[in-house]
């Protein structure tokens, strides 16, 4: 007999239990003692020998007992045995005789010694009413009736709501966990950007970057080299988030490490290169500049993917295209490029963050238009430009938050 409905009466010895329960599943966090006392309360308040608590595993499709008074552990298939049609038709099932009933499985009771006579499976559903594992009663005195059906179902609904609280605790706690390592590789990546401009005598520069999400796959770095002259790097990591950010942040030690020891930058790039081709996926590479300046405003750089644009004044420029594949895909090969800085020419590097961003119409803001925001500040400075080239992509994609990764670097000679 299946899916009993009758209005039983329910002593207040009972009614107190199940209030007992759920007064607990607002207090107890601990998903095994709440289904212990569920089951346990099954069996005090049905009279029942056993009960059982079968949760569903998705990945094999099994019902395994999370909770089992009296007995070992068990695991079946979800489509078998009472249990099994429980959960499969979302039903409740009395069987008052179990040898009698072909759903029923005798080797259990045979490894055991235990002797099923009556047992009734309820099934515990979720807020979308979907079974989620059974709660199951065995060998009640007599027989189980409408009111045993009724308490069980209260107690199946219970558990259920236990096992979906829990797991959503579960995930808020992954989520939280994930969300606090990205706030720490957050914190970690702002504090490799350069505080304040290096001190090169000759030189002034300023930087800038806005991740486009937690973590960014952008990067940029000034430092003093032992020669006295100023180091200038750009990155940008395919991609951004967590990925992007944990790339880009090997290629900024690596280059460092690398420039105490080699004095041309594109040794240093080819040996990042060798790196990255054997740590990266496929389909991943990083865009990188990386300039040795001079005081006298020389300066060697090499190019892998990105394309500076230097201003040997405020009416002539050179945008360089990028003569050597991103990091990561081929061999780097070529030469390290020279150029003069005259007193006040500038270097200026963007990520494709910026020269890519869109406005709500689709338009790409452009290199052009980055080279017209530079030639319109009244007083040019690195930091001056900077703020014009970060207010035109705030006024270009008219918002604050960028779709991509944006950085910005000016080296400007004195």
């Amino acid at each position: 007999m299946d899916d009993q409905t009758a209005n039983p009466s329910v002593t207040s010895e009972q009614l107190r239990t199940i209030l007992d329960i759920a007064r607990a599943l607002t207090v107890t966090t601990d998903l095994d003692e709440l289904l212990l006392r569920i089951a346990q309360s099954t069996c005090s308040m049905l009279g029942c020998q056993r009960a059982s608590i079968f949760l569903h595993d998705p990945p094999t499709d099994e019902l395994w007992s999370k909770v089992a008074i009296d007995s070992d552990p068990i695991r079946v298939p979800a489509g078998s045995g009472i249990v099994g049609h429980a959960f499969r038709h979302n039903a409740s099932v009395h069987v008052p005789d179990a040898y009698s009933d072909k759903r029923f499985n005798p080797d259990f009771d045979k490894r055991s010694g235990f002797v099923t006579r009556n047992l009734l499976a309820v099934p515990m559903i979720d807020w979308d009413r979907k079974p989620v594992g059974v709660l199951q009663a065995l060998n009640k005195s007599g027989d189980f009736g409408p009111t045993d059906a009724a308490l069980l179902g209260l107690l199946a609904d219970q558990a259920g709501v236990a096992l979906q609280r829990w797991k959503l605790q579960q995930a808020a706690m992954q989520t939280s966990s994930i969300r606090h390592e990205m706030q720490l590789a957050k914190r970690l990546q702002e504090a490799a950007i350069p505080n304040r401009p290096p001190p090169v005598q000759g030189l002034a520069c300023a930087g800038w970057t806005r991740a486009a999400s937690i973590n960014g796959g952008d990067c940029y770095d000034l430092w003093t080299l032992p020669s006295g002259g100023l180091a200038v790097l750009m990155g940008d990591a395919s991609g951004h988030g967590l990925p992007a950010a944990l790339v880009i942040s090997q290629v900024r030690a690596l280059v460092r490490t690398l420039c105490e020891m080699e004095t041309d930058p594109l040794r240093v790039l080819q040996r990042v290169n060798s790196r990255l081709r054997q740590d990266l996926e496929r389909g991943r590479f990083v865009t990188a500049f990386l300039g040795f300046v001079n005081r006298d405003g020389t300066m060697r750089w090499c190019s892998a993917g990105q394309a500076p644009i230097i201003f040997h004044t405020m009416q002539k420029t050179q945008t360089i295209d990028a003569r050597m594949p991103p990091l990561g895909v081929d061999e780097l090969s070529g030469e390290t490029e020279t150029t003069h800085l005259p007193p006040g020419g500038m270097l200026v590097l963007t990520s494709d963050g910026i020269t890519e961003c869109f406005n709500p119409a689709g338009d790409l803001l452009g290199t052009q238009m980055v080279v017209d925001a530079v030639r319109g500040v009244p007083q040019p400075s690195p930091q001056s430009i900077v703020d014009a080239l970060r207010q035109i992509a705030v006024n270009w994609q008219g918002k604050e938050e960028p779709a991509d990764d944006q950085t910005v670097i000016v080296v400007q000679r004195l």
